[in-house]
C-alpha cells in the first residue's frame, strides 16, 4: 500500500471519520509544515506515554488519582457510573452534577465471563464499603446492554448505598411529542420529576 493511502486507511479508523474526510486529513498533512507535523507526533506520543486510569475511579489521568477525585470541592455524598472518561466529560459540561465518578469501562454483557466489568464491579463495591456515599447514579446507556448492568448493578450493590438512581432519558429539549417513539416516550413518562 502506498504512503498516501495507508495514512488514508489509518484516518478511517478514527469514530465518524469516512473515506472523505480521511481524504481531508491526508490532504492537510500533506500541506503542512513538517514541524506542525512534529508537534503532533509529539502530542499524540506524549498523550499515549503519560495518560494512565485514575487508582480511584478508573478516569484519564496523568497522576496516580485524577483531578475530580482530588478535588475537595466535590460532593462526596454522589458517586456517578459511567461506561467511559468521555461520558464524564459530557457530564461535566451540564455544570449541575458535583459529585464524584465511577467508571465501569464495560458492560456485564455479551461476554458473562467479563473479566474486566467483574474487577471494576469489585472496585466499585469496595468504594461503596468504604466511603460515605448515600446515593449511587447510574448513568449508562439505554442499549440492551447498558440497561442489563444497570439492574446487576441495582440488584447486587443495594446493600452497600442508600439509595440507588438512574439518570432519567426520554424527550430531548426542543422535541414534538408526536415525534418520540413510544420507547423513549415511555422513559420520558418513568423518569418524570415533580415540578
Amino acid at each position: 500500500m502506498k504512503p498516501i493511502e495507508k495514512l488514508i486507511e489509518a484516518f478511517k479508523k478514527f469514530p465518524s471519520v469516512g473515506p472523505k474526510q480521511a481524504e481531508r486529513f491526508t490532504m492537510y498533512i500533506m500541506r503542512a509544515d513538517i514541524s506542525e507535523i512534529k508537534s503532533l507526533i509529539d502530542a499524540i506520543t506524549d498523550l499515549k506515554n503519560t495518560i494512565k486510569l485514575c487508582s480511584k475511579c478508573n478516569n484519564y489521568t496523568d497522576s496516580e488519582i485524577c483531578d475530580i477525585c482530588l478535588d475537595e470541592k466535590r460532593d462526596k455524598n454522589f458517586l456517578c457510573v459511567v461506561e467511559t472518561p468521555f461520558d464524564i466529560v459530557a457530564i461535566e459540561k451540564t455544570k449541575i452534577y458535583n459529585g464524584l465518578y465511577f467508571v465501569l469501562g464495560s458492560y456485564i454483557i455479551p461476554h458473562s465471563s467479563n473479566n474486566e466489568f467483574f474487577s471494576r464491579f469489585e472496585m466499585l463495591k469496595n468504594r461503596l464499603k468504604n466511603e460515605k456515599i448515600k446515593e449511587l447514579i447510574i448513568a449508562l446507556n439505554t442499549t440492551t446492554e447498558g440497561q442489563t448492568t444497570s439492574l446487576y448493578l441495582k440488584n447486587n450493590l443495594s446493600g452497600y448505598v442508600e439509595k440507588i438512581t438512574r439518570i432519567a432519558f426520554g424527550v430531548p429539549l426542543g422535541a414534538d411529542i408526536d415525534y418520540m417513539d413510544e420507547y423513549t416516550l415511555g422513559w420520558a413518562l418513568k423518569g418524570r420529576s415533580e415540578m
